[in-house]
C-alpha cells in the first residue's frame, strides 16, 4: 500500500476526505491541548512491573531533563489520582496531554528505551505534537506520501492553525519532536521528509534531548515565566529568563553567560574577530582523527554592518555517516535567529557552497559524541575589516592545544589574541573562554550530561489498607469511561500516599453509528465509535479498541484505501508533484 502512485483525481480525493476527518477529529485534540498539567504540584509516575530496571534509570534521567529546564517537576510513585505509567507495550507511544486518571506511556525494550526517544514521548504527553505535523510545515519541510504507507498519513499531516499551539515560535529542524528523513518509508532507501531547505536535511531527526525551542515551548505552554517578577531581566541571542533562577538566562546552544552575550564555553573554540583575511578552524588534531567526547564552539563576529563567510575545504572532511547528524558533526548557525538548531553535516561529502551569516556573528560546533573521524577544515572571513585603534592591545599567540588556526595569508601584523591583553593592534583575535566564565545549561543534552541519575522522591506507602475492588466502568464502550478504586492511608506517617486511582476502560469501539454516551452523568461525543482524542485500531475482524494517536493503524485509513482503485499504480502527474521537494 504504502509504494503505490496515485491518479492526480484520486490523490484530490483522498487529501480532500483526509483533511475532512483531521478537522473533525483533532477538534477534540483543540480541546485536548488545553488540559496540561498541575504546574503547582509534582507530576506523579511509576513503572509497570515489566519495565527492567535499566529502562527505569533512563526514563528517570528523562524526566530529570525536563524538570531541570522548566518549570514542571516530577514525582514517583506520587500520591495523584492524574498520573503517568510507564509500561512496555511493544512500541514506543503517548497520549497528547493530560487525560485524566493513569496515563500510560509505551517503552518497549530494547528499542524506545533511548534517554531522547523518551523524552520525545514525555514531551506528548505534556502537551506536545510532532514538530512536522505542524501548521506551518509546508513553509518548511515536503512529504512524500507516495512512499508513506496510508496507515501512517496521519503522523505527517499538517493540522489547522487552530488546532495547535506555537506559541509564535519558529519551526526548529532539530526539535526532538521531528521525525528523521526516513521515518516510516516504505522504500528505505527513499526519503519520507525533505527540508526544503537542503541544509537541515540531516539536522532532522535527532534524539538525543529536547532542543532549546522544545524547551522553552512547554515554559510558554505552562506560563513558567510567571515564577519571575518584572521587570524580566534582557537575555541576548534569543535567550529568555530562567524559570528557576530568574536572574540567569537560558541560552540557545553555543551561548553561555548571564545575559547569554558569552560564547558558551568548551574544550576548544572560542571568539574570533574576523576581517577580509581569511584565516582557517578545524578540528582538534585535523587532518588526523579528532578525540572522542570533546566538543569546540566558535562565535564568530564580523565588524557592525558586516558578515561572516565560512567555506569547507573538501580535502580530509569526515565525520561518521548518519541519516540524522546528531552524534559527531559540524553545526552551523547562521542567524538571524539562534535558537533556531543550526545546519548540521556528517558523512564524507563536505558541503561546497559557501555560507554567510544573516547578521554580524555566526556560530559554529563541532561535535565529537560520537566515533573519531577526520572532521573538517574550514575558511572562515568578513566582508568588513575593523577600525584599528592603535595601542589598544597587545600582539600575542595561544597555546596549540586551545585551539588550530592556521593563517591562509601572513603578515607582520596578524596574530591571534586572547581578550586579556592590552597594547597593540590586531585584525582578528580568539577570546578565551575556558576560564572565569559562568556556564549556563544549554538545552541541547550531551551523552555526558544525561549520565547523571536524578534523585527522585518515592513514597513509602506501607500503611495503607489494600485496594477495594475496581469499580464497573461508566462507560460500556468507546474508551471514554474510567474505572476507579480506593483505599484508606494512616496520614499519621507524614507521607501523602496515594488513595485513589482512576484508568480508561472498556476500549472496545462502541457500535456502528453510535454517535455520542450518555450516562452515569458523562456525555461523550464519539468519532468513528471512539471518545474523541482515541483512535480505531483493528486488532482483528471481530475486534475494534480506541487507543492513542501513534499505536497501530486508523480504522478510517481503511476507509481511504476503498477509494483506490485498479489504476493506482499508474504513474502520473501528482506523483511527480510528490517527488520535487526529494534532495
Amino acid at each position: 500500500m504504502g509504494d503505490l502512485e496515485l491518479a492526480d483525481w484520486q490523490a484530490e480525493k483522498i487529501e480532500k476526505y483526509f483533511e475532512d476527518q483531521l478537522m473533525f477529529s483533532h477538534d477534540e485534540n483543540k480541546r485536548i491541548k488545553r488540559k496540561r498539567w498541575d504546574k503547582s504540584r509534582p507530576i506523579s509516575y511509576d513503572f509497570a512491573d515489566n519495565v527492567p530496571e535499566q529502562s527505569r534509570q533512563r526514563i528517570r534521567q528523562a524526566l530529570a531533563i525536563w524538570e531541570r529546564e522548566t518549570c514542571l517537576s516530577f514525582m514517583e510513585n506520587g500520591p495523584d489520582v492524574d498520573r503517568l505509567e510507564f509500561f512496555d507495550g511493544g512500541g514506543c507511544s503517548s497520549f497528547v496531554g493530560k487525560t485524566g486518571g493513569t496515563q500510560g506511556i509505551s517503552i518497549s525494550t530494547p528499542g524506545c528505551d533511548f534517554i531522547g526517544i523518551i523524552a520525545h514521548e514525555i514531551g506528548h504527553a505534556l502537551g506536545t505534537f510532532h514538530e512536522q505535523a505542524r501548521p506551518d510545515q509546508s513553509r518548511h519541510i515536503a512529504i512524500h506520501y507516495n512512499n508513506i504507507p496510508l496507515t501512517r498519513w496521519n503522523n505527517f499531516q499538517p493540522v489547522n492553525e487552530d488546532q495547535a499551539e506555537t506559541f509564535r515560535l519558529p519551526y526548529d529542524p532539530g526539535s526532538v519532536m521531528h521525525y528523521g528523513p526516513y521515518g516510516f518509508a516504505s522504500d528505505q532507501y527513499k526519503p519520507t521528509i525533505s527540508t526544503l531547505d537542503i541544509n537541515w536535511q540531516s539536522t532532522i531527526g535527532q534524539r538525543i534531548g529536547p532542543s532549546f525551542l522544545d524547551i522553552l515551548s512547554i515554559n510558554k505552554a505552562y506560563f513558567c515565566s510567571e515564577k519571575c517578577s518584572k521587570p524580566l531581566i534582557n537575555c541576548l541571542h534569543g535567550g529568555y529568563p530562567n524559570p528557576n533562577k530568574c536572574l540567569e538566562c537560558k541560552c540557545p546552544h553555543g551561548f553561555s553567560g548571564k545575559l547569554c552575550e558569552l560564547v558558551q564555553p568548551s574544550t576548544c573554540g572560542g571568539t574570533l574577530k574576523l576581517s577580509k583575511n581569511k584565516i582557517k578552524i578545524s578540528s582538534p588534531s585535523h587532518p588526523n582523527l579528532f578525540p572522542s567526547n570533546i566538543d569546540c564552539i566558535w562565535l564568530l563576529k564580523a565588524p557592525p554592518g558586516g558578515h561572516i563567510f565560512l567555506q569547507f575545504s573538501s580535502e580530509n572532511f569526515y565525520y561518521s555517516c548518519e541519516d540524522t547528524c546528531d552524534k559527531s558533526f559540524i553545526e552551523l548557525k547562521t542567524g538571524p535567529d539562534f535558537r533556531i538548531t543550526g545546519y548540521r553535516f556528517c558523512c564524507s561529502v563536505a558541503p561546497k557552497n559557501i555560507f554567510r551569516s544573516s547578521s554580524s556573528e555566526m556560530i559554529v560546533i563541532h561535535s565529537g559524541q560520537g566515533p573519531s573521524s577526520e572532521g573538517f577544515l574550514a575558511y572562515i572571513w568578513s566582508d568588513l575589516d575593523w577600525e584599528k585603534k592603535p595601542n589598544s592591545i597587545k600582539e600575542t599567540t595561544l597555546e596549540p592545544t586551545t585551539l588550530k588556526i592556521n593563517k591562509e595569508k601572513e603578515t607582520a601584523t596578524e596574530t591571534i589574541e586572547p581578550p586579556t591583553t592590552t597594547t597593540g593592534t590586531t585584525e582578528n583575535f580568539i577570546e578565551n573562554t575556558t576560564e572565569g566564565k559562568e556556564i549556563v545549561f544549554s538545552s541541547t543534552i550531551t551523552p555526558t550530561e544525561l549520565k547523571t541519575t536524578p534523585t527522585l522522591q518515592i513514597n513509602n506507602c506501607l500503611n495503607c489498607d489494600n485496594w477495594s475492588p475496581w469499580e464497573e466502568c461508566t462507560q460500556i464502550c468507546g474508551g471514554c469511561g474510567k474505572i476507579k478504586r480506593k483505599r484508606i492511608c494512616n496520614k499519621t506517617t507524614g507521607i501523602n500516599c496515594q488513595t485513589e486511582e482512576k484508568r480508561l476502560c472498556n476500549q472496545n469501539a462502541c457500535p456502528v453509528g453510535t454517535n455520542f454516551l450518555f450516562s452515569n452523568g458523562e456525555f461523550h461525543l464519539l468519532w468513528k465509535g471512539c471518545c474523541f482524542g482515541l483512535f480505531p485500531n483493528k486488532i482483528d475482524s471481530n475486534l475494534t479498541e480506541c487507543g492513542p494517536l501513534e499505536n497501530n493503524e486508523n480504522i478510517f485509513m481503511k476507509i481511504l484505501s476503498s477509494l483506490l482503485i485498479s489504476q493506482d499504480g499508474r504513474k502520473n502527474n501528482r506523483s511527480e508533484k510528490m517527488r520535487k521537494g526529494e534532495h
